[in-house]
């Protein structure tokens, strides 16, 4: 069963702009560690010079909201996302960043044939790990000051539920005790703990901080629970295609159970790198 997830799977999960929406919300609503995570890592550097800006993995520009009234004041920030819904809504969190945004639905390959040295920043969050492969052309594509700002999930991010699901799905013969789910192999790829590994060879300068976070509900909050679920799903359950109707239902009547009866807590700790002094490789050029 266990397998990365395909393009098709990762448009599955993100390609209902509302939905994802909702669910940063609900994580926002139920993080025991209020802070914006993306405004931590902002404020620990100055991007007063920063004039040409890239988001990768966009979404709705939640990073790139951030960054109001800290880069250049003739600074335009460009957004790269495989979705073409996005776009609206991209856009309108640079208008409210104050600066003017370019949108592009051409996914992370196209960053092949972009010009050498052409971004003062590169921002990316919780994607990363998608395309772990294109560090050397983020690198690449930084000026020699320039810098690339990445968030990430810790490998203990969401245990929690990926335990009940992986004692679900052994119970069903849908999981062997070495297999790991889709979203263990997704995390693994780029962490909190190989980042610095991943990213070492393409920086001269990494710096790592941790933030640390629980999302909590009370049982009176089972729902949002269910829904955080439900919308990260297709990441626990690739591969059981023709029994997943049957398998999302069985989850979901644990996951009520449990709730009813105990308040619920999960992991949620992430960190952010802040990388600098980039490293060229020819075979990148």
């Amino acid at each position: 069963m266990t397998e990365l997830p395909d393009k098709r799977n990762i448009r599955r999960v993100y390609r209902n702009v509302q939905k994802h929406r909702h669910i940063e919300q609900l994580i926002r609503r139920f993080s025991s560690n209020k802070k914006d995570i993306r405004h931590e890592a902002l404020n620990c550097v100055d991007l007063s010079n920063c004039r040409r800006v890239l988001e990768l993995g966009c979404a709705f520009g939640a990073f790139a909201e951030g960054l109001r009234g800290r880069l250049h004041q003739d600074a335009v920030i460009e957004g790269l996302d495989m979705i073409a819904a996005y776009e609206p809504f991209f856009l309108a969190a640079c208008r409210r960043a104050g600066y003017p945004g370019k949108f592009s639905a051409s996914g992370v390959e196209s960053l092949c044939g972009m010009p050498t040295g052409g971004y003062d920043l590169i921002l990316c969050s919780y994607a990363l790990y998608f395309f772990v492969e294109m560090v050397p052309d983020i690198a690449r594509l930084l000026k020699n000051d320039g810098i690339f700002i990445t968030i990430t999930h810790d490998l203990c991010n969401m245990q929690e539920l990926i335990h009940i699901t992986r004692k679900t799905l052994k119970e069903q013969g849908l999981l062997e005790n070495n297999q790991l789910l889709p979203v263990e192999l997704i995390t693994r790829r780029f962490s909190s703990e190989n980042g610095e590994a991943c990213l070492e060879p393409f920086f001269n300068n990494i710096r790592k901080v941790d933030f640390h976070n629980t999302l909590v509900f009370q049982p009176w909050d089972i729902y949002f629970f269910v829904d955080y679920f439900q919308f990260k799903s297709p990441f626990f359950l690739s591969g059981t295609e023709a029994l997943r109707d049957n398998i999302i239902n069985l989850l979901l009547h644990r996951l009520q159970d449990m709730g009813a009866r105990q308040r619920i807590s999960m992991c949620k700790d992430d960190a952010f790198f802040i990388c600098t002094q980039p490293i060229i490789k020819k075979d990148a050029l």
